[in-house]
């Protein structure tokens, strides 16, 4: 994977030339636009779009170089832009291409946002239905595997996990849950270390009948090693979220949101620590680690109450349309962002 393929770089270049004219003929582009596109939220916060697809190109760069075609998907990714004012001065993205890579930095933050928004809305209609019910949050660990291990290592996680659920004292006190898959870089090891984070929704029983419903972290832990079938004890951590402090478990929601979502930008470890060789090492591992892996799950009553509400699948679906604007109405202008090659940033046309 890393000889260098001169066949695909000849690709690119005639790529995005192919590309620079597209923009020119479709959108008038003379490459002299002098307004710098800008986007921000509601609350005034910068979208970031530019920093976003210079990480992509960087990525799409490292595919380019180990031979993946899916290279040409990734510089495609955001190039152009079309959105429709608000009457509050914000924007609505209401058409774009995203190319869905699972390390892309674009499309990993749209579905932060599409998974985060989901998930309050399951949770809340899951409140409503059992208001007495309770939240924990539980992490599960393994040791670290190799680059080589990772893929096969997440299935057996996986399938570790579904077992988990089904044993009887486990699935007698959920209601149901949030299930995301983190898998971190260790500099010191060079390996890898895939663990889970679960928002739990447990009946209220589950903390009263002297201790028959309760599971305590060290049951927790002989559960995991069972399911996992591990002949070692793993690091796992189960901790009670206060559901009365609606701040509290919105924080929660989006601290799993965040995990199986987030790109792997190694370019934020000390730079001394990785070569472009490194860099390209990492981008492959886990490339061909999260390969058809699902990294977002919901279950039980969370997953019935997705179905009901025909939510959209956050991994594969549309990363357009990403929450609440979904509904909103616009009549506002046409505003078209287009990515310059030369320069580097967003234009309005």
């Amino acid at each position: 994977m890393f000889n260098q393929n001169n066949k695909l770089r000849r690709i690119a270049g005639t790529f995005l030339y192919i590309q620079k004219n597209f923009l020119q003929e479709n959108y008038n582009m003379t490459g002299n636009e002098k307004q710098v596109f800008k986007d921000y939220s509601k609350q005034g916060k910068d979208r970031k779009w530019r920093e976003r697809k210079l990480k992509n190109i960087e990525l799409a760069g490292r595919l380019e170089r180990l031979g993946y075609r899916s290279f040409e998907r990734v510089y495609q990714c955001a190039e152009v832009l079309k959105f429709i004012e608000q009457q509050d001065g914000t924007k609505r993205l209401y058409q774009s291409y995203f190319c869905k890579n699972k390390l892309c930095p674009i499309c990993n933050w749209r579905r932060s946002m599409k998974y985060a928004y989901q998930a309050e809305l399951v949770v809340n209609e899951a409140m409503k239905r059992y208001p007495k019910g309770r939240f924990l949050f539980l992490t599960l660990t393994i040791k670290n595997v190799s680059g080589k291990e990772l893929n096969k290592t997440l299935s057996k996680m996986t399938e570790g996990f579904r077992r988990l659920m089904m044993y009887k004292k486990v699935d007698k006190n959920i209601l149901g849950y949030l299930r995301a898959t983190e898998v971190t870089y260790s500099t010191e090891h060079e390996d890898y270390h895939p663990h889970l984070h679960v928002l739990l929704f447990v009946k209220s029983s589950y903390f009263t009948g002297n201790n028959t419903n309760y599971i305590s972290q060290e049951e927790w832990t002989k559960l995991w090693a069972k399911a996992m079938k591990l002949d070692y004890t793993p690091v796992v951590d189960i901790r009670t979220v206060k559901a009365h402090k609606r701040k509290n478990l919105k924080s929660a929601i989006i601290e799993t949101a965040k995990y199986p979502v987030k790109p792997f930008d190694v370019d934020t470890e000390d730079v001394s620590l990785f070569s472009e060789f490194k860099k390209d090492k990492i981008t492959d591992d886990l490339s061909q680690g999260l390969h058809r892996k699902r990294q977002i799950g919901f279950g039980k009553l969370f997953k019935e109450i997705k179905a009901e509400l025909k939510l959209d699948d956050v991994e594969e679906g549309n990363l357009v349309q990403t929450g609440a604007e979904e509904n909103s109405e616009s009549t506002g202008r046409e505003i078209v962002a287009f990515w310059n090659w030369e320069r580097s940033n967003y234009f309005v046309r």
